[in-house]
């Protein structure tokens, strides 16, 4: 029989919400999701290169797609960018699609979005730093070629936070052999310092392909030389 004893109800509502209190809620699954499935799918159908280059990082490498892997075809590249992410989104999965494959070159462009979302340079190098130290662990040999963040037109806000990120990661290679700084900064730039609006798309934050066109000699001069 069940006891419709007020204190016996009100004991048991407290023993069941304590209880609900220790079990683990169900995680949410990760933004990004479909675009890791898809790539460990990808990897499975068509096993990577030796001696590859991944090109890890957000939508800057997602938007180039396919057409990344043949510019940069010298170098086995490996297109590995997804969705709009972040640093942390990156070491959430770093252990799923960067690290098994031990590449030979890592090609890091990232953490615009973690400062156009409200972090701070520091924040967004130390975790950068994170990224270096779980992925040297792993693979001692992988050379990473850091490419510096955009000064995008429609970001012009974060510039100084952008710049201060960049400069953090320059000055943090120039005392390690394994990292290596891209400066892409400025192949955009007009005049007055500013990048100019006919190397983007129209959402002014990625490049189009007169954009892309202007970073692949630099990217290209920098992984030989790392070679």
């Amino acid at each position: 029989m069940i006891s419709h004893n007020p204190k016996h109800l009100f004991c048991t509502f407290v023993v069941f919400t304590l209880l609900s209190g220790l079990c683990p809620a169900q995680e949410q699954e990760f933004r990004f999701e479909k675009d890791i499935v898809d790539y460990e799918k990808k990897t499975l159908d068509h096993p990577l290169p030796e001696n590859c280059s991944m090109f890890v990082g957000s939508s800057t490498w997602r938007w180039w797609g396919d057409q990344l892997e043949k510019d940069f075809a010298e170098f086995h590249a490996v297109n590995r960018g997804f969705g709009g992410s972040t640093v942390p989104d990156v070491l959430h999965v770093m252990h799923r699609i960067i690290t098994p494959h031990k590449p030979a070159r890592v090609v890091f462009f990232c953490g615009g979005n973690d400062i156009a979302g409200g972090a701070r340079a520091e924040k967004t190098f130390e975790n950068l730093k994170t990224f270096l130290l779980r992925l040297w662990d792993a693979s001692p040999d992988t050379e990473v070629f850091f490419v510096s963040n955009t000064r995008a037109p429609v970001r012009e806000q974060f510039h100084e936070e952008t710049i201060k990120y960049n400069n953090l990661v320059r000055d943090l290679a120039d005392q390690m052999t394994r990292l290596h700084y891209i400066d892409t900064f400025t192949t955009l730039a007009g005049d007055d310092g500013k990048a100019q609006e006919k190397y983007f798309l129209q959402d002014r934050l990625h490049l189009n392909r007169d954009g892309q066109e202007r970073w692949i000699p630099v990217i290209t001069q920098a992984l030989r030389g790392g070679m």
